[in-house]
């Protein structure tokens, strides 16, 4: 990621041309004469070059607009609301500004905007991919802009091939499972984002490998998938409670699955934890303040986006001043436990949960 934006200048270098007539041919113009070999051989050094025409007038070569870009899947989810105000923190301190742009999960859009901020030159990219990015992803490494890759890894690239920080969601799903276990739960219900997102699908891996550690059957009839909202929690959480009326524990593999599920146990009268436990992976505000407070993982929103702007701005300076470049970055971080009072012990006496005590 160490190259620069191409120039008018580098074209018309590559094809034996003053700069003038390649801004004529790429820009269309047609009240000159231009014969066809040299219009064909400056639309070839354009492509072998990579030229992407600015927004901006003027040839930016080496030179720095202090701003970066951060794309951001779902504008709603407090978890992405929070690594923007750590990014921006960090840029803020490095005298830049921060543009962020919603790509709503959608990857025709996601490359709408990359190409877009191709375009307006900015220094660099914080790229939070949507379910399919590889191709978008492939746009801006062949440009050449300083780019790293949070929350959500592309496993179809090779890792070594960009930077990458984001949270252990493995361990976020496997933690909150084991943690019911060792309070006796054995009938645990999981309710998950039914994604094509890599590393998300890591939290039904953890919610397996602590079942098998502890030799509980894995029953798929106990994993609950749906769309990522707060309705589909709802949805989910009443099919739980129809089909499965011996679960003693829920894992609300995300948030805003427990939003919509909550109110749905209240309607039914579901106490808390008296007849079911409740664990939440995620944590916003309302989370602590749920009457009772519920047992959740933190995550390390601000940890993720301050750590990609630091490699970010690592990269900018290399690729600005030219520096060697780093070598390829990875952090993984790992969730906070938080312990609230929404889990019951079940004795083991009691596989059934019908004699619990709450801890």
């Amino acid at each position: 990621m160490g190259k620069q934006y191409t120039t008018l200048k580098d074209v018309a270098r590559r094809a034996h041309t003053s700069t003038a007539t390649v801004s004529y041919i790429l820009n269309g113009v047609q009240d000159r004469y231009v014969s066809d070999e040299l219009r064909q051989r400056v639309l070839t050094a354009a492509q072998e070059l990579n030229y992407v025409k600015s927004a901006l007038a003027s040839g930016l070569k080496g030179k720095s607009r202090g701003v970066i870009a951060i794309t951001v899947p779902q504008f709603t989810n407090i978890f992405f609301s929070r690594l923007v105000l750590a990014v921006e923190q960090v840029a803020r301190a490095q005298g830049y500004v921060v543009t962020m742009c919603n790509t709503f999960d959608d990857p025709d859009r996601e490359r709408e905007v990359l190409e877009s901020l191709i375009q307006q030159r900015v220094d660099g990219i914080i790229l939070i991919p949507s379910e399919r990015s590889t191709q978008n992803y492939e746009l801006i490494r062949r440009i050449g802009v300083p780019t790293v890759i949070a929350e959500r890894p592309m496993l179809d690239y090779g890792y070594e091939i960009y930077d990458y920080i984001l949270i252990d969601n493995f361990d976020l799903a496997y933690r909150s499972t084991r943690y019911l276990i060792e309070k006796g739960h054995r009938n645990i219900a999981f309710l998950t984002w039914e994604a094509r997102v890599v590393s998300l699908q890591e939290r039904l891996r953890g919610y397996q490998a602590a079942l098998q550690e502890a030799d509980i059957p894995y029953r798929p009839e106990y994993v609950l998938q749906g769309p990522f909202s707060p309705e589909a929690g709802c949805r989910m959480t009443r099919r739980m409670l129809d089909t499965l009326p011996q679960a003693t524990a829920v894992v609300y593999g995300y948030h805003f699955y427990a939003q919509g599920g909550l109110p749905v146990l209240r309607e039914h009268g579901v106490r808390i934890p008296e007849d079911l436990s409740v664990f939440v992976i995620g944590d916003p505000d309302w989370v602590s303040l749920y009457s009772p407070p519920l047992a959740h993982m933190e995550l390390p929103a601000a940890k993720v986006g301050e750590t990609a702007a630091q490699v970010l701005f690592e990269r900018i300076s290399s690729a600005t001043n030219g520096k060697t470049v780093p070598s390829t970055v990875r952090r993984m971080f790992p969730g906070t436990f938080v312990e609230g009072s929404s889990i019951k012990f079940i004795r083991p006496d009691d596989p059934d949960g019908k004699k619990e005590e709450k801890l």
